[in-house]
């Protein structure tokens, strides 16, 4: 009875190679990811297929966790960086502020509000400073992609009917992300009156994909908190600086076995394929091959044969 492709003895063994192939794929990506070139080393030493399978899925799982952790921690000292740079431009949005006797807390009445803002908005604009009023203002800090500024802006004025006020500066370098791309990003402080436009301006900047952070309201906090955070961030670029070292050292062990690997399980999964157009006898134990042959070239084939068969004993 003729068999399909899935019920040929050998199947297992041709998944086993695939899956082989697939992570000395992932490897290569990543030795070319990394500029890694395979060294002129000696071949490493031959390893039975199933040593091998175990050694690669070995190195897979260590070079994902790797990789996780890499991200992780790039994830991380992004966000650091944006919100020290947050953190330094605040100082002189908050203290135009201050100059227009605005105070920060959070904001109770909306049409109170307004007065400050109006003072904010004058004293930005140079004009009269030193307004008082009881009310106090809110704000909401974060970056956002120079990109959706304009737009972001656009869409606050009218969201909050012009109750609010925007302060922003464009990071001078580009901010690349956990990719490794660049993009440029901006820095903001959202300054408002209201809980109603508190929770406006919250989800206008959750869908520009802004990201918001802590941001104290006085001069002296602000410059502690980025001492913190300019501190967290020197440790996490040594951490990361170290992680990176010991993935590119794992790598380039096994840059120069890598291709070695490849050949060899490729060799394996042709063999595997070839004996799987074999029939099996289950009376005799063995493999039973059916083909043509041309009548001229049946004593080459049993040479071949019989050559083939003398390191086994086979007669």
């Amino acid at each position: 009875v003729e068999k399909s492709a899935f019920q040929r003895i050998f199947v297992q063994d041709v998944r086993k190679c695939d899956d082989m192939l697939r992570i000395v794929r992932y490897l290569q990506g990543m030795l070319e990811r990394d500029k890694l070139t395979s060294h002129l080393d000696p071949p490493p030493p031959a390893m039975t297929l199933n040593n091998l399978h175990d050694k690669l899925l070995e190195l897979e799982k260590e070079m994902k966790e790797q990789d996780s952790s890499h991200s992780l921690l790039k994830a991380q000292c992004i966000e650091l960086e944006e919100h020290k740079q947050v953190l330094h431009n605040a100082s002189k949005w908050f203290g135009q502020a201050y100059r227009a006797g605005v105070s920060f807390t959070a904001p109770t009445d909306d049409a109170e509000g307004r007065v400050e803002m109006s003072a904010l908005l004058d004293d930005t604009e140079g004009g009269t400073q030193g307004r008082r009023s009881v009310s106090m203002l809110g704000h909401v800090a974060g970056c956002i992609p120079t990109a959706n500024v304009h737009d972001f802006a656009v869409t606050l004025f009218r969201a909050t009917r012009g109750n609010m006020h925007l302060k922003h500066q464009e990071l001078d370098a580009d901010v690349p992300d956990v990719e490794g791309e660049e993009e440029l990003k901006t820095v903001f402080v959202v300054f408002y009156s209201g809980e109603r436009s508190r929770a406006k301006v919250e989800k206008i900047c959750e869908s520009f994909g802004a990201t918001k952070y802590r941001l104290p309201e006085s001069t002296a906090q602000q410059d502690h908190m980025e001492g913190e955070v300019s501190e967290r961030l020197r440790d996490l670029d040594i951490v990361l600086q170290r992680t990176n070292e010991y993935r590119r050292s794992k790598l380039r062990s096994i840059a120069s076995a890598v291709q070695d690997w490849a050949s060899q399980v490729q060799r394996e999964k042709g063999v595997f394929h070839t004996l799987n157009l074999f029939n099996y006898d289950v009376t005799h134990k063995c493999l039973i091959a059916e083909g043509w042959v041309a009548d001229s070239a049946m004593p080459e084939v049993r040479e071949a044969l019989r050559r083939g068969g003398l390191p086994f004993g086979a007669a």
